[in-house]
């Protein structure tokens, strides 16, 4: 139960900050009902992490499950959050490192359906903010693909970065850069401190990605555009997680023609790393699991009939979409992976249309664009040595 969640959070808890080389690590502590007074495992977890070193700051979430009203719940959030915080300073950490914030029950994980769920959704999320020790990321030898001249509707851009693994270490990864029809451009590698350095000509107006890959991890993908601020190219930092059985990791960057099964270009890299793990890690069995978004705002599914400029089975409604829709875009990924070579019975595929949704109450294209979502479940992977 536990573990489910710290599965989550690894697919995106823990980074660098660039300007300050910074590691981000998150984790989470969990309660019983209507208790806010920390277990012995709690304990055990915060005296751990407060043991560190090179700690900058500790950001502190307070969550309830849905039982009792937003006011008692915000309340009961913000015990539970101070009493994490003062097991941190008890433990030597000092107090005005650490902030906190409490959200009650207004950002559950899950639809709080069962007493399953509903323990998940008690919790303190923990994020610590630490030194790295990672030297310079413009020291780098840049990799060249670069012309000399450039037109009006192009850039040199000077796309740079660091890959580590799970546990912080720096990790020497295949890393290429491939256009939105999925058409490599570059592969190159990071160094042996995981750093790397690539100058490239790029067209202004259109975005690229860059993926990752290294034997024995799961695979990441970063977008890169030249005029967006929010899809950086400078100081990018690349987590791939170490293949664990039992583990899920997130699909980055799959994308979908709307309200099909049909891969777009652009999540090709993607796919072809996917398939270097599998091809590269030939004890590797896994599950496919696709989800989709649908809000609980959102009109009853089971009361609304889906309507599309898309072929969709007649007479669906919104409920039998999503579930169709799920299996569908889950048996893609799966599809590929077998015409490429994979052993069909190294994968499997689930389905579990809205049921599973990261934010159940979604509200931005954010929220929802990570409500729809390919996870890989891995079950079974033995390494060898």
């Amino acid at each position: 139960m536990i573990s489910y969640i710290n599965k989550i959070l690894i697919l995106t808890g823990i980074f660098l900050l660039s300007a300050m080389h910074l590691f981000c690590q998150k984790t989470a502590v969990y309660f019983k009902n209507d208790v806010y007074v920390l277990d012995a495992k709690a304990v055990a977890i915060i005296d751990s992490l407060a043991k560190i070193n090179g700690i900058k700051k500790i950001l502190l979430h307070g969550h309830c499950d849905s039982v009792a009203s937003y006011k008692y719940n915000e309340a009961l959030a913000l015990k539970r959050v101070n009493a994490v915080r003062a097991r941190f300073v008890s433990a030597g950490i000092k107090a005005e490192i650490i902030q906190t914030k409490a959200s009650g029950k207004r950002a559950p994980l899950n639809n709080n359906a069962n007493e399953t769920e509903r323990a998940l959704n008690r919790r303190v999320e923990i994020e610590l903010v630490l030194t790295s020790g990672i030297t310079n990321l413009d020291d780098t030898t840049p990799v060249t693909n670069s012309s000399k001249s450039i037109t009006n509707d192009e850039v040199e851009l000077t796309i740079n970065g660091i890959v580590v693994n799970d546990k912080y270490e720096p990790l020497v990864a295949e890393i290429t850069l491939s256009d939105m029809n999925g058409k490599e451009i570059k592969t190159f590698k990071s160094d042996k401190k995981g750093k790397f350095k690539f100058i490239s000509v790029l067209n202004k107006r259109e975005d690229y990605s860059l993926t990752f890959y290294s034997d024995s991890t799961f695979v990441s993908t970063k977008t890169i555009n030249a005029i967006h601020p929010d899809k950086p190219f400078k100081n990018l930092k690349a987590v791939l997680p170490k293949l664990k059985e039992g583990n899920k990791y997130l699909l980055e960057n799959m994308n979908f023609v709307g309200d099909t099964s049909q891969l777009v270009p652009a999540s090709v890299p993607t796919m072809e790393n996917l398939y270097k793990v599998m091809k590269r890690n030939k004890n590797l069995v896994i599950q496919i699991e696709g989800h989709v978004n649908y809000p609980y705002h959102w009109p009853d599914p089971q009361k609304t009939y889906h309507k599309s400029i898309r072929y969709v089975p007649p007479g669906m409604n919104q409920f039998e979409f999503n579930q169709w829709l799920s299996d569908h875009r889950a048996n893609a990924v799966r599809n590929y992976l077998i015409e490429r070579g994979i052993d069909a019975k190294r994968v499997t595929t689930i389905g579990f249309g809205a049921a599973k949704m990261l934010y159940p109450n979604a509200v931005s294209e954010d929220e929802m664009a990570k409500n729809r979502r390919v996870e890989i479940h891995v079950i079974s992977y033995k390494l060898k040595y």
